[in-house]
């Protein structure tokens, strides 16, 4: 039953309505659909990129006062420092800043250099105990070769080429170093995998656990604040190599060209899941292939048979014959320079970690977390501006200030020498950079177009907003209507 009430009514009931629905409706509405966007420390994220990193990589200068006079070694520290320095500018996004100091006691040192007549070929460098032994003839008559020798010592080319790496993809074909290096991680997850083909046939003591506590976990323990290391182990039985060893004469052996098609069936049982995994496997080789060897594309015997497979791991092909057990004095004795490859740094013999190659691991860590901290975040400021309709919560904004408060604290540590502290901020840098980039909250509205709101929207407003319109054009008509009578 329609109410006749009159039109005073009618329009004071219109106004009523049409108040609360703008007055109280529209805000309330644009409240609950507004999207949250706390704010972006934006200016200071792009300070980051305007500025170079700089490394200040300290050698100690000793000498003999019979030989020569201090006051002498430090015009020749003044001399060598325009040619250290045209070397330490070519790091891309780094400077990398040589710093001569006079010591007393050079062996304690990551890096340093002896200025002696105690040299058997005064034109060459020769490495001690103490450090790097230069001849004073030699640097009395050659400072450019004298600084190059330097360069070399502390292998400067090396760590720029991982450092160019970050920003040229390409020298990652072209460098062998640069190719095998896994890529700088705050953690790693080493993965100790002994595999069977044959059990029945090989019946050994694999004494995994007993191995990795006498060998690997003192390696671990001497990377020290380079990045969380954790390791497990496995064996894993029945994987048949998918070529076989061939004989040739009295020795067995696997072509070169063969061996990345060896990790193939061992690499789907290994059951690794990031990309921080770094795997070492003893394959255990039937007697009947013993000795073996790998041959060479140049067509040499190689009697060790083990090799690095880049950015995965390293691969033993363990001789079996005449043995109740695994000798880990020897399995790790071939492993572990290996995994030194594989944590960036050059091919060596030696199983143990010097104070030179950690600095030299430390220093590619946290110029690594610096650069890959602020590309992450030049990345995040982009998408936030390009995507409006993106979420940016409170916890967000306080990661990128933290990581960019880690990044210049970690800038700051590098330039005053302190290397430990520049890397333990520039891994929080890099964790709370990368925890922001991916925090899955960003991606609430990303695909949530304008075209959907309107066909959410519509179907709500519509049945209100219609009877107000219908009612304002019976106002409107009857306005018109009454005009023209009064006419």
């Amino acid at each position: 039953m329609a109410l006749n009430l009159p039109q005073s009514v009618q329009k004071i009931n219109l106004l009523y309505y049409s108040l609360i629905v703008v007055v109280l409706g529209t805000p309330l509405w644009w409240y609950t659909t507004d999207t949250y966007r706390a704010a972006l420390p934006h200016s200071q994220i792009t300070a980051l990129t305007e500025y170079n990193s700089v490394l200040n990589i300290p050698v100690a200068v000793c000498f003999n006062p019979s030989d020569v006079q201090r006051s002498r070694v430090e015009q020749i520290i003044v001399s060598l420092k325009p040619f250290l320095l045209s070397r330490g500018g070519g790091g891309g996004r780094v400077i990398y800043d040589i710093v001569l100091n006079l010591a007393s006691d050079c062996g304690k040192q990551p890096f340093s250099v002896v200025f002696t007549n105690d040299v058997a070929r005064p034109s060459k460098a020769e490495s001690s105990s103490q450090g790097l032994k230069i001849s004073l003839e030699k640097v009395e008559r050659m400072i450019p070769e004298v600084a190059e020798d330097i360069v070399q010592c502390i292998e400067l080319p090396h760590l720029q080429n991982h450092i160019l790496a970050i920003d040229d993809p390409s020298l990652h074909s072209t460098l062998q170093d640069v190719r095998n290096a896994m890529a700088v991680a705050t953690s790693y997850n080493i993965l100790v995998s002994v595999v069977n083909p044959d059990p029945a046939a090989i019946n050994l003591d694999y004494n995994l656990v007993e191995g990795t506590k006498l060998y690997l976990e003192p390696f671990i323990a001497e990377l020290g604040k380079v990045a969380e290391v954790t390791y497990q182990t496995q064996v894993i039985r029945y994987v048949k190599l998918p070529h076989r060893p061939v004989k040739s004469g009295d020795i067995y052996y696997l072509s070169e060209s063969n061996l990345p098609h060896v990790i193939n069936p061992i690499e789907s049982k290994l059951g690794t899941s990031t990309t921080n995994d770094i795997n070492l496997i003893i394959y255990l080789m039937e007697d009947k292939y013993s000795p073996l060897h790998i041959k060479t594309v140049g067509g040499e015997m190689k009697q060790l048979p083990s090799f690095l497979s880049p950015q995965f791991g390293a691969v033993l092909l363990y001789d079996t014959s005449n043995k109740t057990s695994i000798d880990h004095s020897s399995t790790f004795s071939v492993l572990l320079p290996q995994l030194k490859q594989l944590l960036g740094l050059k091919s060596s013999s030696s199983a143990g970690i010097s104070a030179k190659e950690k600095y030299l691991m430390e220093s590619r860590a946290t110029l690594t977390h610096i650069l890959r901290s602020t590309d992450t975040l030049n990345s995040l400021i982009r998408l936030v501006y390009s995507i409006p309709n993106m979420v940016i919560g409170d916890h967000i904004a306080e990661q990128v200030s933290s990581a960019v408060e880690g990044i210049n604290k970690a800038q700051s540590a590098l330039m005053e020498g302190k290397l430990q502290e520049a890397l333990q901020q520039s891994s929080l840098a890099r964790n709370a950079a990368e925890k922001s980039f991916s925090d899955p909250s960003i991606l609430a509205l990303l695909y949530f177009p304008d075209d959907q709101k309107f066909a959410i929207y519509i179907p709500l407003f519509l049945p209100v907003g219609l009877p107000l319109i219908v009612a304002y054009l019976e106002i409107l008509k009857q306005w018109k209507k009454n005009k023209d009578k009064t006419e």
